[in-house]
């Protein structure tokens, strides 16, 4: 098969688990309402104590944004991260193995469609905590905050890629992985605050989260009116933080098929 003839089959694939991901969440309307309306209770709480603690405006359009973005880590570590792991013990990651389509493929179409349901979810969410707290965003950055938006889905979803690869080795261990991952990097990635509150050290450190750069950039552009120029080295992070994750998706997922070809313990239910 050609290298062409693989691309396109990797696409076509993506196309595929894509558009199953995508219908099979939103062909019940609850299950939107229900996404949407649970964070935003989350997000309106913590609104709510910075007004009562007479916080400066800006504060209230962190939360909006930082709030937004919960769900697409939580989908990346869940949906994502442990995606192959429950097809394996589903039965469905033998089949996957031996039909023609590529591993590759049906992780880029669930990044796909994750990617996109939870775009929807968190632009609503947005969209609806502005309009109750009155929470002005510079409609002129709008571009530059949708690209750093696109970069920074790019960067956390292959970095979920790398996750669904490596979690399979975790086995019945990776719920606690999940867990350990979870809080802790929404923490540090400055959801409810800026991340410039923590020492030099530390924002080196987790300027490699996707998430807290995204969340950062997006809030330069929408609140502090920073220009694109200010924000350029956060948008080349996202880039290599992004190309770097993709590359290591493939190349983890490569190994651990031929680990599998090789030791026979990949579909494995319990090894």
């Amino acid at each position: 098969m050609s290298k062409l003839n693989e691309i396109v089959l990797v696409l076509r694939v993506a196309y595929a688990r894509a558009y199953v991901r995508i219908k099979g969440v939103n062909r019940d309307l609850t299950h939107f309402v229900i996404d949407v309306f649970l964070p935003l209770l989350g997000i309106s709480a913590i609104i709510l104590a910075y007004k009562s603690m007479g916080a400066p405006e800006n504060l209230l359009g962190f939360a909006a944004i930082g709030g937004a973005m919960i769900a697409f880590w939580y989908n990346v570590l869940w949906s994502m991260g442990s995606q192959l792991y429950w097809d394996k013990e589903q039965g469905n990651l033998q089949l996957y193995i031996i039909s023609p389509a590529p591993l590759i493929g049906i992780l880029l179409g669930m990044a796909i469609g994750g990617a996109f349901n939870m775009s929807l979810r968190a632009i609503t969410i947005l969209i609806v905590t502005s309009l109750i707290f009155n929470i002005k965003f510079n409609l002129n950055a709008i571009l530059p905050a949708f690209l750093i938006f696109i970069l920074t889905l790019f960067a956390l979803y292959s970095l979920g890629m790398m996750f669904a690869s490596s979690f399979l080795r975790f086995g019945r261990s990776v719920s606690k992985v999940n867990e350990l991952l979870g809080e802790p990097i929404l923490f540090f990635s400055g959801v409810y605050f800026p991340i410039k509150i923590f020492p030099v050290i530390v924002q080196l450190i987790i300027s490699i989260i996707p998430l807290a750069l995204g969340i950062e950039g997006m809030r330069e552009a929408l609140i502090l009116n920073k220009s694109l120029f200010e924000i350029l080295w956060i948008i080349i992070l996202l880039i290599i933080l992004g190309i770097v994750f993709f590359m290591l998706a493939i190349k983890m997922l490569a190994y651990l098929e031929k680990l599998g070809k090789t030791k026979g313990t990949l579909t494995l239910k319990w090894d």
